[in-house]
């Protein structure tokens, strides 16, 4: 049985593992994913109980997105069976987590002789405890994660929980905020992902509101609006294919519109809705002139960024591919200067640290079950093949010195100097092999004939054109911020 969490939490007070736990979760974000970005369309309360709701696609990489998406610490309800002992239970209860329990591990719950009943119990009171201490509950409502292109059916025991802590008197009201993870590519090393936090709403305005207009105000309905409010921020679609066109539509548009004071992949986030109809429309029974032809257009430019090097979902990759033919794109690319100042830097994280990548991705694939068990391997365990190798480089160095005769009583505050040092070369190597690829997808596409860089703008200015229409004829566009 893992040792129980405190009855209080105070996410105000100092914890070293708190803070390590959360370094090392921006290291992984940063040393897996080119850009991490938070689009803003709605804001989390600075004060109050807040119900964190987000979608689960993706495994750890969506934990770690939640807690950058927040200003405010989160306490996210996670599964006891993922943190059942050891080290886990200490990060458990440092970063204050409220652990469940689900029917898929009733069998591994039994073996460990865990009752699953008392667990969900005591989770609902800690949830009502921490929304009373006016804290952020984060939580994934689908109940894991969900390998599939839209947010489906969540389950109810977050909207019952909520409903109990307001009838109890636990608190006056919670505000929902959702946040939606979108990646470009979530299986690919390289590409972007951004957490899209949405606009905040009262369960308690929610619940008068039904109950004066005569609807439902129960745990269903509660939990269907839920579901409504995580689809506002999520990619949704009926299918993979769906889904790819979307994403390929998204990133060649929200690359070819004008430049505005919103990122990239802000413009991106933004497009999402207008996109979904757009392949909707061309996938209806009775589509829209305009939308075999700006599928045509979509299509050849994720084609010709695949040739260039890119990712086919890749709004940036989009932008250097437009970038490179003379358009004028958020292109973002590192001055050459500083890359090749960085040059040796990069050269001694990588000499270090490729052995270790390497392992970890090894790891990752062979312990894999699933699609996303892959990128959630690369995280956990393999932090821990990150920290087993910085340890067998250090002691490596001390063997050596020992054996020199160069080792004196200064040795392991070197050596620990050195390895504080290890990540920073990590982030150089990385954001250095981050900046050379996306001046190589412009350096190739350059050497292309003139007659294929024409071909290049011609296809992009007709897929704008074509967006600015069907934009005209139906909803409003999204190019300005």
């Amino acid at each position: 049985m893992p040792a129980a969490l405190p009855s209080s939490f105070d996410p105000a007070r100092f914890s070293a593992l708190r803070a390590f736990l959360r370094w090392s979760g921006r290291r992984s974000l940063r040393w897996v994913y080119r850009e991490t970005a938070v689009v803003q369309v709605g804001t989390v309360p600075t004060t109050g109980p807040v119900l964190f709701i987000g979608n689960h696609p993706n495994d750890l990489p969506d934990v770690l997105l939640g807690l950058q998406a927040c200003p405010r610490h989160v306490r996210y309800l996670a599964t006891i069976s993922a943190g059942a002992g050891g080290v886990a239970a200490m990060g458990y209860a440092a970063m204050g987590v409220i652990p469940v329990t689900r029917v898929r591990d009733a069998r591994k719950m039994r073996a460990m002789g865990i009752d699953m009943a008392a667990v969900n119990a005591e989770a609902g009171r800690r949830v009502s405890r921490a929304m009373a201490d006016g804290h952020v509950v984060g939580v994934f409502p689908q109940g894991g994660v969900h390998d599939v292109p839209q947010v489906g059916r969540l389950r109810t025991g977050i909207a019952m929980m909520v409903l109990d802590a307001l009838d109890t008197g636990a608190v006056f009201d919670v505000t929902v905020v959702p946040f939606g993870n979108q990646y470009e590519s979530p299986l690919t090393l390289g590409s972007d992902a951004l957490a899209v936090v949405g606009r905040g709403w009262s369960v308690r305005g929610w619940r008068d509101a039904q109950v004066a207009g005569g609807a439902d105000a129960g745990v269903s309905a509660l939990t269907e609006q839920l579901r409504t409010s995580l689809v506002s921020v999520t990619r949704n679609a009926p299918d993979w294919e769906s889904s790819a066109e979307r994403d390929e539509l998204v990133a060649a548009v929200a690359a070819a519109l004008p430049a505005s004071r919103a990122s990239l992949l802000e413009r991106a986030a933004r497009l999402v809705p207008l996109a979904e109809q757009r392949v909707r429309d061309r996938r209806s029974d009775a589509p829209t002139p305009h939308a075999a032809r700006l599928h045509t257009f979509v299509t050849e430019l994720a084609q010709l960024v695949h040739e260039a090097g890119g990712i086919r979902t890749s709004a940036r990759d989009h932008a250097r591919l437009l970038h490179a033919v003379g358009m004028a794109a958020d292109s973002a690319l590192a001055p050459r200067a500083l890359l090749l100042l960085q040059t040796p830097v990069a050269l001694i994280g990588w000499a270090i640290h490729l052995p270790i990548f390497l392992a970890v991705r090894r790891v990752a694939r062979r312990r894999a079950k699933a699609r996303t068990d892959v990128v959630a391997y690369t995280f956990v365990p393999g932090l821990q093949v990150v920290g087993a190798g910085y340890l067998l480089l250090g002691l490596t160095v001390v063997a050596v010195l020992g054996v020199l005769g160069r080792a004196t009583l200064g040795t392991p505050c070197a050596l620990l100097a050195v390895l504080l040092l290890l990540p920073a070369l990590a982030d150089v190597a990385v954001s250095w092999r981050h900046g050379w690829r996306g001046h190589a997808l412009v350096w190739r596409v350059r050497r292309w004939p003139a007659s294929r860089r024409a071909e290049v703008r011609r296809v992009a200015e007709a897929m704008r054109g074509e967006w600015h229409s069907g934009s005209a004829t139906g909803a409003p566009s999204a190019g300005s911020d």
